[in-house]
């Protein structure tokens, strides 16, 4: 969709080779064994430097039934064009998704465009339970306006298939529940056999373990993206987090170090951002719960606060929580939820947690005034003039 094998032949001399599978990787003759598909013609192919780029897969529930037409995961182009033809063929009228983080949220909100009852089952209490309370809440809200239900601690056991094969229900702790389409949205897991087999370390997460070179323990082996950890510069050690644009900004630097520059990847701190219907939702660093979990003596400090002057035409309304290390007052964590005015602000405040700024120094931060844009007092510095009272 993006660039085609001719243009990275004719604008950047890069040959690909499509329809080929990696069998094995030979470290020590640095060799590629390639098989071709369908027609399983073995190559030998030859390098000087490997970067290791394969992504992740989706996670399965591992239940029989996940093999019906009418089950589903969402990883790439192709999984989303099957899930469409299915719906424009099938028509169902409930959907079933599985897991309640972002990409089972967005599918919510697709699904409901499309005329389906939709159900969420999930294996915790909340949505979204990697963010704060206030804004799963939120979330949970704005589900319930738009006629999504939310089952907590309420995944499948089984599934239950008809007379054709598609699944018609689910076995779920509450008792059997209905669907004519699954979708499976629990979460990925990185495709990292090859680079196992060949005794290349992974990390504490089962990721590919590199260093800020996106270079694995073989120094001509590099890896980049989803099949790879990442360091996480709040937490000060290495995660797997497999987000897109993380993965662009790996693959630049593992592809510069491989044709032997000096590019250095010096870590993230967790900026994400999505859409739910109209709700806005936004977060950089880490959560209260994960500043305990790693022994940080942390604050917090909410507001609720509007996107601008609140007599203008778009005004909304928008809550804002800020995670803070008591002793400095560095922050830690920003967390948005709004209508209006968050994504855009959560890049303001994912620079200060990566310049390890503090809330006094945010608190004073000259930022551009407009009534369109903003009340006199941004809400961002409001909440750091308040969370200065716990410091």
């Amino acid at each position: 969709m993006v660039r085609t094998p001719e243009a990275f032949r004719e604008k950047q001399g890069i040959q690909v080779f499509l329809h080929r599978r990696v069998a094995r990787i030979d470290r020590r003759g640095r060799r590629l064994e390639t098989v071709s598909l369908p027609g399983g013609e073995k190559t030998v192919v030859s390098y000087d430097r490997l970067v290791f780029a394969t992504g992740a897969r989706s996670r399965r529930t591992g239940l029989p039934g996940e093999d019906a037409e009418n089950f589903f995961t969402l990883k790439d182009l192709q999984d989303a064009i099957g899930i469409k033809k299915y719906v424009d063929r099938n028509t169902p009228r409930r959907a079933a998704i599985l897991g309640a983080g972002y990409i089972g949220l967005e599918m919510a909100e697709a699904f409901v465009q499309r005329g389906m009852e939709t159900v969420l089952y999930a294996r915790g209490d909340r949505p979204t339970s990697h963010l704060e309370p206030e804004i799963s809440q939120m979330i949970l809200e704005e589900l319930g306006a738009h006629g999504v239900r939310f089952e907590a601690g309420q995944l499948p056991a089984g599934f239950r298939r008809g007379a054709s094969g598609r699944i018609e229900g689910l076995d779920t702790p509450g008792g059997p529940r209905d669907a004519d389409l699954v979708l499976c949205a629990l979460g990925v897991v990185p495709n990292t056999g090859l680079l196992q087999e060949a005794a290349i370390r992974p990390g504490e997460s089962g990721a590919i373990r590199t260093d800020d070179r996106q270079a694995t323990d073989d120094p001509d082996i590099f890896a980049a993206g989803d099949c790879c950890e990442v360091y996480h510069r709040v937490l000060d050690r290495w995660v797997h987090m497999p987000l897109g644009d993380v993965a662009n900004k790996q693959g630049r630097v593992a592809g510069e170090n491989a044709a032997g520059g000096r590019a250095t990847f010096h870590g993230v701190v967790g900026s994400q951002c999505f859409k739910l219907f109209s709700l806005q939702v936004a977060s950089t660093g880490i959560t209260m719960e994960a500043a305990r979990r790693f022994g940080l003596d942390a604050g917090s400090q909410a507001i609720r606060g509007s996107s601008a002057v609140h007599y203008m035409p778009g005004a909304a309304p928008l809550f804002l929580k800020l995670v803070f290390e008591r002793n400095t007052g560095r922050i830690l964590g920003a967390h948005m939820a709004g209508r209006e005015g968050v994504a855009r602000r959560i890049n303001t405040l994912a620079v200060a947690v990566q310049a390890g700024l503090s809330v006094d120094n945010m608190a004073r931060m000259d930022f551009a005034y407009a009534p369109h844009f903003s009340p006199p007092f941004d809400p961002i510095l409001v909440a750091a003039e308040q969370a200065l009272k716990s410091v």
